[in-house]
């Protein structure tokens, strides 16, 4: 064969490469993008590296996620299990901004922590292939209230804000403060963040609830009207962004058929969600639940029965879209919880065709987990 024809079929061969990555392997990752879209204001060139519903993960505080050593930790943990997500704090318990935040109020009222900076984190996690999910805690803030009374739930009692469970709320029935909490999430929405998880998007639940004033509330709304108004803001004002909205519920939600006082009603919660995560941890059931003595002791059955009861009812709301993910309680309460009962409430799970789940940690110590995992 001449050094001319050599060349020529070379050539051939690299031009039919080119071809193939033009015609064949980019069309897949649109489509492999099409096939994931769920949300108002995709965007085509962004596809998601975890197919929706299928989300497992940990979860860190903002703490945690600013320690390089306990990242690198939690990447490991990733690397060599089935988890392919991390859920970490943006906004935590207290009402503080975690990441290093733009927004004017938060360094006004002393919100802004900066723990770490998002970007990088975003950035570290991309590369890894890990799906994020950015928890927001929303009206458990003890930050805000304390530096703006105005905006608080009362004390009809004393007229100053109301202390309950171990926190300040602000009124959930106040404009203002939605648009603080709207923003925060624009910014992040902003930076690439995939998925807002809101927690403690409520009322308080116990406590000195009896004296609670919501001065806020003049035309006498109904806890769930405040709750579903305001994530149906959230989804008004994020529709140009690529982000999921999702939302942690108590295990009970699923169960009970009102709100509970707190504004939480499955069935008008769902309608704004993409995804819902229930928290059916079977040390926060009361003795005699379903006839067990010790409902911790049996986290199969506790899972299952919570979850099935969700879903049915999900089933039952025309347009909604909304998938089940379960919290999965990785601590011991009253007994010491091993691999066989985290892989117990995983398969609680499995078993009515839920295929993720995430594992809270409140210590972010996941031993237990990894070693569930590896032995499945």
């Amino acid at each position: 064969m001449s050094r001319t024809q050599k060349i020529f079929i070379n050539t051939a061969r690299i031009f039919t490469l080119i071809l193939i990555f033009v015609f064949i392997i980019i069309p897949f990752g649109y489509l492999r993008a099409e096939g994931y879209k769920k949300i108002t204001g995709y965007r085509p060139d962004t596809y998601w590296v975890v197919r929706p519903g299928t989300q497992k993960a940990v979860y860190l505080t903002g703490l945690s996620v600013g320690s390089e050593a306990k990242r690198e930790e939690i990447y490991k943990l990733v690397r060599k299990t089935e988890l392919n997500s991390i859920v970490f704090d943006v906004k935590d318990d207290w009402g503080y901004i975690d990441y290093e935040t733009d927004v004017e109020m938060a360094d006004e009222i002393g919100a802004a922590k900066g723990y770490y900076d998002i970007d990088l984190i975003l950035k570290e996690m991309r590369e890894k292939e890990i799906y994020g999910i950015a928890r927001f805690v929303v009206f458990k803030d003890s930050i805000l209230p304390e530096a703006r009374p105005d905006l608080a739930i009362l004390d009809s009692r004393t007229g100053m804000p109301l202390y309950s469970e171990g926190s300040y709320w602000p009124d959930i029935y106040c404009e203002e403060v939605w648009d603080y909490y709207i923003e925060i999430v624009k910014e992040l929405a902003s930076k690439g963040v995939e998925e807002i998880q809101f927690d403690y998007v409520r009322a308080p639940a116990r406590g000195n609830i009896s004296y609670a004033e919501y001065s806020y509330n003049v035309d006498d709304n109904t806890k769930v009207w405040a709750v579903t108004s305001f994530l149906k803001r959230v989804r008004e004002e994020t529709e140009e962004y690529n982000i999921r909205i999702s939302a942690d519920v108590f295990g009970w939600v699923f169960i009970a058929e009102n709100d509970q006082g707190i504004g939480q009603l499955l069935e008008e919660l769902v309608p704004f969600l993409d995804f819902i995560y229930p928290m059916p941890y079977p040390s926060h059931y009361s003795k005699n639940f379903l006839g067990y003595e010790l409902p911790e002791a049996y986290p199969y059955e506790v899972v299952s029965y919570t979850l099935n009861k969700g879903i049915s009812r999900i089933d039952d709301v025309d347009n909604a879209d909304c998938t089940i993910i379960p919290w999965i309680q990785a601590f011991g309460l009253r007994m010491k919880y091993t691999e066989n009962e985290i892989l117990e409430q995983i398969g609680a799970a499995e078993d009515l065709g839920i295929e993720g789940y995430l594992c809270w940690n409140a210590a972010n110590s996941y031993g237990v987990v990894e070693r569930a995992l590896d032995s499945n």
